[in-house]
């Protein structure tokens, strides 16, 4: 068939030449043929085509193998060693890219109604590319598929590596819900911008299934899976995680045991990924003879594929001890090194320590929004407690600044995802490893025009956008939450019924509809609780139990209007319809099932309190079992003015962007949005996964914290003559044990476990120390993971 092609296609250039017309003419191509090199392309890469360009326009291209005798459009689907070079030329000085991925595509119009349109690529795998590539630039519409006429271009990936992770495991909050076709389409969808590597999860042996959700075994489904991918030419990674103790000797033969067991059945693996750590455990000493073995087992049954680990976890005795593994042995075994979440040194200093012959993989962390890699900056406290770690989370003006800040230091990436909420994301990192400089507003016109039709393309794009924006601030001062839901309201209407049935817009409906719910609900509690705030400076003059029943009715208004049900009612409904659709599992209850409430469960936030009233309630229970009066109303006086530092005095929010002025920021989030050498505003975790649902009654200031190792703040143009008491709230999830030293040298407090249960705790800070008009304050870790602190004040005394 190869040839057959060759020799069919140097006749037919040869008749017709390679000419351009003028710009902007629109080329029909409804009734085209595909001609395809069947034996040299992926298996799928023709059908492919057809199938996609159906989708949007109900018209099915016919394919053959030959040139059609006929005169009519052709579209002409082959690689370099397919087209005679003499013959087939681009015009002008376009040439078809030598590098792996490749592709040139151009347009031959010598005759308007018989044009025929080019898609070479360097090998198979850019021929599949140039079809992702047209997909993404026809015109399409029901009886319609159009291209202009001037299209002529040549691409090549300025990263060999450009992939995501889309594991079967019920820790994600769709893929669990998958079966092969889904996954299929999902594959070919990221194909349109340029994904050439997919990453598989296999963490249990045969017959393991980790939720209710998956409708099969995860050792079968990645079998099936492997197939599938393997018919698309795509990279296939699979990341699989060493979490038994390998000390052990009969435990780790049962586990190589089973990895080799696992490989035989596969369809194809061209590359293994061990994480060193999140999950696993192995110190590096132990790991990196087993990762010897384990490439001996890959490479019996696949002896080109990679073994590569990453360093993550790892301390800084570990750390070192890799690096000069790498350095003094060289390891042949292994295909390069892996830079991933909770990696303690930055991306520069792993490729400046890792030797030159092992390329770096990114295992960005484009899933979560807060506790991860790279959180959302300066994110208000309210939707880090609803929108959460793992809700919808389109964000491409920082998911293009996180790529290419520190791209150069990598060979590409294979991200780390757990569901379709970060789809965006994924078709952004994708086509920034072909073009980091590509401009992004073309990347999400594309997306919208792809996705959800050409009539909606640049509309939908800047609601994308408008999305991330929702993020931005205070949410009570962003009004641009409401104008946003209007966007996609008007969206919505405009599609009408094609988009009833399109999980992307209904997942970013949902999210433009949730935004302005929650903010809605936070404007008018924010006012209750300023109410109960008014009721509870009543208490000396109508007694402390009726202040404090009075501050409960102001509390508890929701419980009465009922408000906002509509629309609460309606976000369930757009719930159960993601699910329908996609597998969304937005709450652990029946019928979705989400493994926990951080997963994506967003329907599980809708209820939650959005002031203080859990907390104050409890402060009311103990107000009102306190028998001295005076006592009671010292404590009322607390909550009322509790930011209060009085005359002289300074009070940060540590974690809240917009009330933190003394903290030191020693890097900037454009130049560092790890966080890796600066501190972070980091959220705790309200909504327990493990009581399934109980939310913690934690004081708003405490959900949020700076969060770095080590953190100081510091003091500026004290009076020489005033002395200071320092007020400090402890809280964090990582309960770090922490020395507070003032000035460098002075300690006003050895190491401190974190209290329980959370209140603040009090030092006399020496005269001495703010003569100066100065006051630095460092805390540094002694234990757990990183320094984490709620509140500080500083006040006269």
């Amino acid at each position: 068939m190869r040839n057959s092609l060759i020799f069919a296609l140097a006749g037919f250039v040869a008749i017709t030449g390679c000419s351009t017309v003028a710009q902007g003419a629109t080329l029909d191509l409804s009734r085209a043929v595909i001609v395809g090199a069947g034996d040299v392309l992926p298996a799928k890469t023709v059908i492919m085509l057809q199938e996609e360009i159906e989708k949007r326009s109900g018209i099915r291209l016919r394919s053959t193998a030959s040139i059609p005798t006929t005169s009519q459009p052709l579209i002409l689907i082959g690689t370099r060693t397919t087209f005679p070079e003499d013959r087939a030329m681009p015009p002008g000085t376009l040439k078809v890219p030598l590098t792996d991925d490749g592709y040139a595509i151009w347009v031959d119009t010598k005759r308007l109604d018989a044009p025929t349109i080019y898609l070479v690529g360097s090998d198979g795998r850019g021929a599949l590319f140039a079809v992702g590539w047209l997909l993404r630039k026809l015109m399409l519409a029901p009886g319609k598929v159009e291209l202009s006429s001037t299209v002529a271009l040549a691409r090549s990936p300025q990263y060999p590596i450009r992939g995501h992770q889309i594991g079967y495991r019920h820790t994600a909050n769709t893929y669990d819900a998958w079966d092969v076709p889904t996954y299929e389409q999902y594959l070919r969808d990221m194909i349109l911008f340029g994904t050439n590597s997919v990453e598989l999860i296999l963490e249990g042996g045969r017959g393991y299934r980790d939720g209710p959700v998956l409708q099969e075994d995860q050792w079968e489904m990645n079998v099936k899976l492997t197939r599938m991918i393997k018919d698309y030419g795509i990279d296939i990674w699979l990341w699989e995680p060493l979490k038994v103790d390998i000390a052990d000797h009969a435990v780790a033969e049962k586990a190589m045991r089973r990895r080799a067991e696992f490989y035989a059945e596969c369809a194809r693996i061209d590359h293994v990924m061990v994480p060193g750590g999140d999950p696993g455990h192995t110190d590096p000493k132990l790991l990196m003879p087993w990762l010897r073995r384990q490439a001996d087992v890959l490479h019996k049954i696949f002896p080109e594929a990679g073994l590569w680990v990453s360093h993550q976890k790892f301390n800084p005795q570990q750390l070192d001890y890799f690096f000069d593994y790498l350095d003094k042995n060289e390891p042949e075994w292994l295909a390069g090194v892996v830079f991933g979440p909770g990696t303690g040194i930055s991306l520069e200093e792993t490729r400046r320590r890792t030797p030159a012959r092992y390329p770096i993989r990114r295992y960005p962390d484009i899933t979560h929004n807060i506790r991860c890699q790279y959180p959302i900056p300066e994110l208000d406290g309210i939707l880090a407690q609803t929108l959460g770690r793992e809700g919808i989370n389109p964000r491409p003006v920082a998911m293009s600044h996180i790529h290419n800040l520190q791209a150069k230091y990598s060979d590409g990436f294979v991200s780390y995802s757990d569901g379709a909420h970060d789809d965006l994301n994924k078709m952004v990192w994708s086509e920034l490893g072909w073009e980091g400089d590509v401009d992004l507003d073309e990347i999400l016109l594309d997306y919208g025009r792809v996705f959800f039709g050409e009539d909606l393309g640049a509309d939908s794009a800047r609601g994308l956008k408008m999305l991330e924006q929702n993020l931005k601030g205070p949410v009570r001062d962003n009004e641009g939450i409401d104008a946003t839901l209007r966007h996609w309201r008007k969206l919505e209407r405009q599609g009408g019924a094609k988009l009833n049935n399109n999980w992307r817009f209904q997942m970013y409906l949902f999210r433009a509809t949730f935004d302005a719910y929650i903010r809605a609900r936070h404007l008018v509690e924010h006012g209750y609780e300023q109410q109960a705030m008014q009721a509870l400076t009543q208490a000396g003059e109508v007694g402390v139990a009726q202040a404090v029943e009075n501050a409960r009715a102001a509390l508890a208004q929701p419980d009465r209007t009922r408000a906002f049900l509509d629309q609460r009612v309606l976000l369930e409904e757009m719930g159960v319809k993601l699910l329908r659709l996609i597998g969304f599992q937005m709450s652990i209850d029946e019928p979705f099932l989400a493994r926990n409430p951080e997963r994506g469960a967003l329907l599980d936030k809708l209820d939650r309190p959005l002031n203080d009233r859990l907390w104050l309630e409890g402060e009311f229970r103990r107000i009102l079992s306190t028998e001295n009066p005076v006592t009671q109303l010292a404590m009322i006086e607390r909550i009322v003015h509790w930011e209060d530092p009085g005359p002289g005095g300074f009070y940060d929010d540590l974690g809240n962007a917009t009330k933190q002025p003394h903290l030191v920021q020693t890097s900037t989030w454009r130049d560092d949005p790890g966080f890796v050498r600066g501190p972070q505003e980091a959220h705790f975790r309200s909504l327990d996964n493990y009581s399934r649902g109980r939310i913690s009654p934690l004081k708003w200031s405490w959900l949020d914290y700076a969060q770095g190792t080590p953190l100081t703040m510091r003091y500026k143009d004290l009076p020489a003559d005033a002395k200071y008491r320092l007020r400090v709230t402890y809280h964090g999830r990582f309960a770090p044990v922490m020395t507070l030293t003032a000035n460098n040298d002075h300690q006003i407090h050895g190491a401190l476990p974190m209290p329980v249960p959370v209140w603040p705790v009090e030092f006399d800070i020496p005269q001495a120390l703010t003569r100066g008009g100065t006051l630095e304050l460092r805390w540094d870790l002694v234990d757990r993971r990183g320094c984490q602190v709620a509140e500080v004040w500083l006040m006269r005394r």
